[in-house]
């Protein structure tokens, strides 16, 4: 903590079994800006203090800070207070705190400076605490889990891609697309992400350290936004399974979502190495919702603009049957993504912020099985296969050239695709119109 003008702030949040320790060691406490250190009264510490959940422990951070009182004028029974008033404390504090049998929860090491106040004074400090359940076991008590857990996932998600491999493989040249295969490596992507973050989660409970496999992990978590974002936008632009190519809007939709999940991918990094008291943490952390809500919203507008074109074709050309089967797909498609959307970044937030201490692995669970419920129906849709209405519609359209875009000149994008027939050529032209 450097030059920070807060006078109250959370400097991390960790999930004590009965018998867990807290080792801390401070260093180089200073305050900038003050009066002559023998005449000043301070009333500075840090405070430990329990909590049920997530949501009940940032409420009564917010009702300390909105009712503008000290927090060391109220302490509750089970509150840790580590006294930093005395200036001789401030070279170097060392402390060791030990969790009660009857005390196990969540708890919060706070920072707070009630005495001198005012944003005009600015505390600088060093400080390394060491967080650990027995065992010695270095995650919360509501991640303890999480290796077994991820790993569990890793193999539910493999054998998911060995039956989607399978289907794909299974079936001939014609009937597979591109989008297949993408959605082939957005599944191996997944796999690996899940294995390196058990391995993470391993090392951090037997060590306190990833060993590394933090650096392996971002890598694949950044590879697996990018390729999610991307599959659902080409799926719901119909690139590979209805048409060839990408409109000239569909191209700067993926441009801007793909330089957004740049920006979430740092985003994720900064939180993940940082902790949640640094000043920059939570500006990062507003960055991380406001880039992704974007992101969502904008993987919505080509399964919408989709959704309007066979809306307008069903009414404008003879084969309002088919159009009307890719009408009803689209908007299935569309429903699942926004229930999707709604689910993990709603439901899911709401549940971790919610439920005891020792069960905030069942949000990462709940993310995770929706995600592959996901993937699942998804893929079972657009699937390769003879009976599909995606595919079975671009069959059709194929043999008689008459599929949109296809028999069209885009000069936007220097492609040209020329029909069969001139009046093959003159239908497309009345559906453009």
């Amino acid at each position: 903590i450097k030059d920070d003008t807060r006078q109250l702030f959370d400097i991390e949040t960790f999930g004590f079994m009965a018998g867990g320790k807290l080792n801390i060691t401070l260093k180089d406490f200073t305050i900038s800006k003050s009066h002559d250190k023998s005449t000043v009264d301070y009333k500075i510490g840090l405070l430990l203090r329990m909590a049920n959940s997530e949501s009940e422990a940032q409420k009564d951070l917010e009702t300390v800070i909105e009712e503008r009182r000290c927090i060391f004028d109220d302490l509750q029974d089970n509150d840790i207070y580590i006294d930093l008033s005395k200036p001789a404390q401030w070279r170097k504090l060392s402390t060791i705190q030990t969790i009660g049998p009857n005390a196990a929860g969540l708890y919060s090491l706070i920072f707070a400076r009630c005495k001198p106040s005012g944003s005009n004074h600015k505390v600088s400090f060093r400080m390394d605490a060491v967080f650990e359940n027995p065992g010695p076991n270095y995650l919360s008590a509501g991640e303890a889990p999480l290796p077994k857990m991820y790993f569990a996932l890793f193999i539910l998600y493999s054998l998911a891609l060995w039956l989607w491999s399978w289907v794909v493989c299974r079936k001939s040249t014609n009937k597979s697309n591109h989008i297949h295969y993408l959605m082939a490596a957005l599944m191996t992507i997944k796999c690996l992400s899940l294995l390196s973050e058990s391995i993470r989660f391993h090392y951090i409970a037997q060590t306190g350290y990833s060993e590394g496999w933090s650096v392996v992990y971002y890598i694949f978590a950044s590879l697996k936004g990018i390729m999610l974002f991307t599959v659902i936008l080409l799926i719901g632009s119909g690139w590979s399974l209805v048409k060839p190519f990408l409109n000239a809007r569909e191209k700067n939709i993926i441009v801007v979502v793909l330089s957004l999940q740049v920006l979430n991918n740092i985003a994720m990094v900064v939180l993940e190495e940082t902790s949640p008291g640094s000043m920059g943490w939570l500006t990062w952390r507003d960055v991380l919702h406001v880039v992704d809500i974007v992101c969502c919203i904008a993987i919505l507008y080509p399964i919408f603009w989709s959704i309007n074109h066979f809306r307008q074709a069903a009414e404008a050309d003879g084969k309002a049957r088919d159009n009307l089967q890719k009408l009803q797909l689209f908007r299935q498609f569309y429903v699942m993504v926004l229930c999707y959307i709604y689910f993990t970044r709603v439901i899911v937030f709401l549940l971790t912020a919610t439920v005891p201490f020792y069960m905030q692995w069942l949000g990462q669970l709940c993310l995770e099985l929706g995600t592959l419920l996901f993937f699942v129906i998804t893929g079972y849709k657009f699937q390769p296969a003879n009976d599909n209405v995606y595919m079975k519609v671009r069959s059709e359209d194929e043999e008689d050239g008459r599929e949109y875009g296809l028999n069209e000149t885009n000069e936007s994008d220097g492609l040209l695709l020329t029909s069969r027939t001139t009046q093959h050529s003159a239908v497309l032209g009345d559906e453009d119109m």
